[in-house]
């Protein structure tokens, strides 16, 4: 089985890199093969709405005319049972770099043949020759996690598309609030995103995030991608 993380920090080492590695720690200690991929370190053009991957209704992967290295990156997606989308939380989104991924991978790995909530045209997975599992981490500067709902906005879209490409269902979130070694002085929260440091208890979660979805990939019977799981529930 290999697990494939997909990561859109700028910061190499820094939070969110911390957690993903500790993540496939876990992953690796039940037996899981294991990929990291920083997009700051790949070549990531923006897509030009030539909809060339739109319009192919019948490819397991569509075609894009843009030579970069996304296709490769969709490749390893193709080959990898567990899927984790990662990043920091900037004004309560992804990064614009995550955004610039998601644009690119979305109608090459989905086709624009799904329904969802009475519209039809929605994006469904292409790769359905199996069925996959994903998750999502995310880590914030500022928002602790009582505050999460007003920080957190990308885990829902996250875990959307990663089950979309997956074809699967999300198994985890993992949303790393801001925590800090002492009381923050009022002049200290301009500084937040510099000041805030994970603690052992983040990082054990990011590890248990990694063996627990090993642990369901092995186990088998993985439910493939439905758009039902995300559709919110009807009012009253």
């Amino acid at each position: 089985m290999k697990i494939l993380v997909v990561n859109g920090t700028y910061r190499p080492k820094a939070s969110t890199f911390q957690l993903v590695e500790k993540a496939l720690e876990g992953a690796r200690a039940e037996g899981a093969e294991t990929e990291h991929v920083l997009l700051a370190k790949k070549k990531i053009r923006y897509c030009t709405n030539c909809l060339t991957c739109y319009k192919d209704l019948e490819s397991s992967m569509a075609p894009c005319p843009i030579k970069d290295d996304v296709r490769g990156i969709l490749e390893a997606i193709r080959r990898a049972d567990g899927l984790i989308l990662a990043s920091p939380v900037h004004g309560g989104l992804a990064t614009a770099l995550m955004f610039a991924f998601l644009e690119r991978a979305l109608f090459v790995l989905a086709r624009s043949t799904g329904a969802s909530m009475g519209m039809r045209g929605c994006p469904e997975p292409r790769l359905t020759n199996k069925a996959g599992v994903a998750a999502t981490i995310v880590s914030a500067g500022c928002a602790t996690a009582e505050l999460r709902h007003t920080c957190d906005m990308v885990t829902p879209l996250l875990a959307w598309y990663g089950s979309c490409f997956i074809n699967g269902l999300p198994i985890a979130d993992l949303y790393a609030a801001a925590c800090f070694s002492g009381e923050m002085k009022a002049n200290d929260w301009p500084r937040a995103f510099v000041l805030r440091r994970l603690t052992d208890a983040q990082l054990q979660e990011a590890y248990d995030l990694g063996v627990n979805m090993a642990r369901t990939i092995r186990a088998g019977g993985l439910k493939p991608y439905s758009p039902a799981f995300f559709e919110p529930p009807p009012p009253g």
